[in-house]
Parts: C-alpha cells; sequence; structure tokens
C-alpha cells in the first residue's frame, strides 16, 4: 500500500512540475535527474549509516522524512504556494532519502529472514513492488482528475504511518560489529571487497551497463508511442502494462525457483535474453510485436536483477549489508539520469527504438564480457 502512495506522488510531483513549468521537457529531466541523482552520489556514504546503525531505526527515520515530505507536498500545493524550485528541493531532500531507505531495507529483509529464505523474500518484495507500479499511476491518475493533484500527496503521506506501525512491530537486532572505522574507511573496504571478489565485480559491472543503457524504458516508451506508433496515451498505458505483467510474472518465476537462478552465470545469461529482446527492436516493431517483446523484456530484466540482487546479499559478510545493497542501489537507480540522457541524445538523432535496440546492445557485449570473465575465474 505504501508503495502504492509512492507511485501515486511520483505521478503527481511529475503532473506538478509539467504545470509549473508549462510542459517543460527539460524540466522533467531535471525534476528526474533530482529525484534520482542523490542515490548516486550519496549511496555508498548512505551505506555506511546502515552499517552503523540498528536498520530498523534507520527505516524509521526514512519514513518519517518521507511522511514530512508528503505533507509539505500537499500543504503547500493546496495553498497554491507550491513554485518549481521547491519542488526541486523537495525532490533532491527525497532522494538523499531515498539513498539511505533502499539499503536500510533490503538488510532488514536479510535480519528478518535469513540467508536461506533470501531469494523467495527479495522476489515477494518485486512482487509487491510490480504490482504497485501497475496500480499506483493508475489511481494517481484518477485521484488527479477527480480530487486534485493534492490529494495524492495526502494519500501517500497517510500511507507511511501504516509503514511505521509496522517497523515499530519489528525487534530492533544487534549489529554486527567490525573494527572501528571512518566513513572514508568503511566505503573503501566494501570497494576493496568488492574487487577481491570475482563474483561482485562482474555482477557490478554488468548492472552498471545494464542499468545505464538497458534500462531506459520510462524515457523511451512514450517517445516510442508518439513517434513510431503515432499512438496517444492509452497505448502507452499497454505498453508499460505490459513490461510490468512481464516483470511480475518474472518475480514469481524467481520465488518458485528458489535457489535454481542463483548462480552467476545463469543471472548473466538472463541479462543475455534481455538485451535480445531489445536488440529485436532494430526491426521497429508494431503495436503487437511490441507487447509480446516487452513482456519478455519485464521477465527477463525482473530475473537478473532480483538474482543480481539476492547474490549480492549473499556473498556480503553480515557487517557490509549496507554498503553492498547501496552499491546496488546506485548502479541499478541512481545512474538513471546518465542513462536517461544516452537514451534522449540517440533517440533525437536515431529514433526511440535506436535508444532500445543500441542500449541492448551494450548490454549484449557486457553481459558476454562478464560471462567469459566468470568463465576464467573460480565462483
Amino acid at each position: 500500500m505504501s508503495v502504492v502512495g509512492t507511485w501515486m506522488q511520483s505521478v503527481a510531483a511529475a503532473w506538478l512540475v509539467l504545470q509549473l513549468s508549462h510542459n517543460s521537457a527539460l524540466a522533467l529531466a531535471l525534476f528526474g535527474a533530482f529525484s534520482y541523482g542523490p542515490v548516486l552520489l550519496f549511496g555508498l556514504y548512505a551505506g555506511t549509516i546502515v552499517d552503523r546503525f540498528a536498520h530498523r531505526d534507520v527505516l524509521l527515520l526514512t519514513q518519517a522524512i518521507s511522511l514530512i515530505g508528503a505533507v509539505l507536498y500537499a500543504v503547500l500545493t493546496g495553498a497554491h504556494s507550491i513554485t518549481l524550485p521547491i519542488v526541486m528541493t523537495l525532490a533532491a531532500v527525497l532522494g538523499v532519502n531515498q539513498a539511505l531507505y533502499f539499503p536500510a531495507r533490503q538488510a532488514t529483509v536479510l535480519e528478518m529472514v535469513g540467508r536461506g529464505e533470501l531469494a523467495s523474500a527479495v522476489a515477494l518484495n518485486s512482487i509487491a513492488f510490480n504490482l504497485a507500479r501497475v496500480i499506483g499511476p493508475a489511481l494517481g491518475g484518477i485521484v488527479i482528475a477527480t480530487l486534485g493533484v493534492s490529494a495524492c500527496f495526502w494519500l501517500n503521506a497517510l500511507s507511511y504511518l501504516g509503514v511505521i506501525v509496522a517497523l515499530l512491530t519489528i525487534r530492533r537486532r544487534p549489529l554486527t560489529a567490525g573494527p572501528p572505522q571512518t566513513a572514508i574507511q568503511l566505503i573503501g573496504e566494501a570497494l576493496g571487497y568488492v574487487v577481491r571478489t570475482p563474483t561482485l565485480t562482474g555482477l557490478f559491472l554488468l548492472l552498471f551497463i545494464a542499468g545505464t543503457f538497458g534500462a531506459n524504458f520510462n524515457l523511451v516508451l512514450p517517445l516510442f508511442t508518439r513517434v513510431v506508433l503515432h499512438a496517444n496515451a492509452d497505448t502507452l498505458g499497454y505498453l508499460f502494462a505490459a513490461q510490468g505483467i512481464g516483470s511480475l510474472v518474472g518475480a514469481i518465476t524467481v520465488t518458485l525457483a528458489g535457489g535454481f537462478l542463483l548462480e552467476r552465470r545463469r543471472i548473466v545469461l538472463g541479462a543475455l535474453l534481455f538485451a535480445a529482446m531489445e536488440l529485436i527492436f532494430l526491426i521497429v516493431p508494431g503495436f503487437t510485436q511490441a507487447v509480446i517483446l516487452l513482456l519478455v523484456v519485464g521477465w527477463s530484466f525482473a530475473v537478473y536483477s532480483i538474482g543480481t540482487n539476492t547474490l549480492v546479499q549473499l556473498r556480503a559478510p553480515d557487517r557490509m549489508q549496507g554498503r553492498m545493497v547501496s552499491l546496488y542501489s546506485m548502479l541499478f537507480i541512481g545512474v538513471t539520469p546518465i542513462g536517461n540522457v544516452f537514451a534522449a541524445v540517440v533517440a533525437h538523432f536515431l529514433g526511440p527504438s535506436a535508444a532500445v535496440w543500441l542500449g541492448g546492445a551494450l548490454t549484449g557485449v557486457g553481459a558476454v564480457a562478464v560471462l567469459a570473465y566468470f568463465l576464467t575465474r573460480p565462483d
């Protein structure tokens, strides 16, 4: 329910940016950069905080900040006092908060279920996220049309109360403490561990390539719908739904497969299938073909990303969980602004389909290189 509220707020904030900027695409791109850039800039430092404090307490702090942010959005919008600089400032503050929230949430999952059930727990988490991704934007659009933009922010603020109550039922567990270190030393220790661990080196390298160049659907699909298919918003909704349904089925697949998919070469094969589906956009598909491709794209990317997330946590020592998941978040979510610039430039000069298949080609090359690296280095 809380993630549904978060998606509603994302839709409402983007709509607000368009209203305040008179439909400026640049303003919307800046809003995305302010929202996701902090995950890239502050991700590793946030991981050191997660590793030094009780995970439940960090989560409580992030949810309280998110609630305050939603209330500020709602009050200022309802009072017609909201401005574009205020929206960008709130986006940046909440972006820094997200940089702390992502690793704290993932570390809490491992803390609660243990390593034996981690794959299923991460997959179930992904199921909840993808269900919310289908429901949230649609519900947000309905609320904006019937009750106004500020109502989305109020509903999101309300959803955080349930999360806070749920977190208070979780036992506060002791940390696995290492020797006293500064934040710089903790970051250096984590990066050194990644370099010394071939599995993590390969997975993080591929995650950076796939996250930067392959996963640009939110920007490319609207362009593809308008420029290639010459269609309207309802068609775009179907395309996003196809990708979301594919991701949902992929998460369910990982849940049912258990540990079978948690082998590094199988994870890379999932990335290769994802890249191959994007490469087919060379043909410039029609609507039906695009829906089928996006179903498989969503499925394969979910299997790949969930597998990577789970294996990263399984290979990391308990006292490094926050830093490892922070690095995962940086390379998976924090690179979004960079990927959006890449996709926008390619789409401008070569067309939206090229932004998809070129991203798939780069991801495929990266996957082949990492697979070859794994074949020469012991697991």
